[in-house]
């Protein structure tokens, strides 16, 4: 049983880049195949232009890993972090509230419509046991089959996926903290007793602004 959970959403509220794009980046040039990232590039744009939905692109983005070798995702998560780990990496007032809800005996939980094999360095970084994330399913061979398991934790995915952990863990979220960096974490932020928005300056901190939330 956990009487409090710190959930933390990843990318732009713990560090200040989008770790997806940031690793595919990273795994196009790893593996030599610079025309796919060129093509998926362009393919990203126009569906950002398009206003293609969040989960939409997501799920896109995992059919680019279509039979890669889990483990080979895992040791190129690794090696990934280990490069770009830097002072500017972290947002610092996230990280201040992190360690304090760990020095205070509150449980934190990463949870990020990325993959596990990128969640798990920082996480344990930053020691962080749990992780909430996008599910990759993986055929009997250990190849990524580009397909995602539900719930998939973005938007209203997080919501589910945060009321999923705090029922098995017999967990009150009015007990709990969240945060969030985009109008798309608000389902996750209102499932909780205090949620928090991380950036004075976005839609979310506006929203936040007119519900009496906390902006760091």
């Amino acid at each position: 049983m956990y009487k409090s959970v710190a959930f933390f959403d990843v990318d732009e509220t713990i560090v200040n880049i989008k770790i997806m794009f940031d690793f595919f980046s990273f795994w196009c040039i790893r593996t030599n195949k610079i025309e796919q990232l060129k093509k998926y590039n362009s393919y990203l744009k126009s569906e950002v232009e398009k206003g293609v939905s969040r989960e939409k692109i997501n799920r896109e983005y995992y059919m680019q890993f279509k039979g890669v070798k889990y483990n080979d995702l895992l040791i190129s998560g690794e090696i990934w972090f280990n490069n770009i780990i830097n002072n500017d990496l972290f947002i610092g007032s996230t990280i201040e509230a992190l360690r304090r809800h760990q020095l205070q005996g509150v449980s934190v939980v990463f949870l990020s419509g990325s993959m596990h094999p990128l969640l798990s360095p920082i996480a344990s970084y930053l020691g962080v046991w749990d992780i909430i994330c996008t599910q990759l399913l993986i055929d009997s061979a250990g190849n990524v089959t580009g397909e995602i398991g539900q719930p998939q934790t973005i938007g209203e995915g997080k919501k589910i996926a945060l009321l999923n952990f705090c029922n098995k863990f017999n967990t009150n979220p009015k007990n709990c903290f969240s945060y969030g960096d985009d109008i798309s974490d608000i389902p996750m932020l209102e499932s909780t007793g205090n949620p928090v928005c991380v950036g004075g300056d976005t839609n979310l901190a506006k929203y936040a602004l007119l519900n009496g939330w906390l902006i760091i």
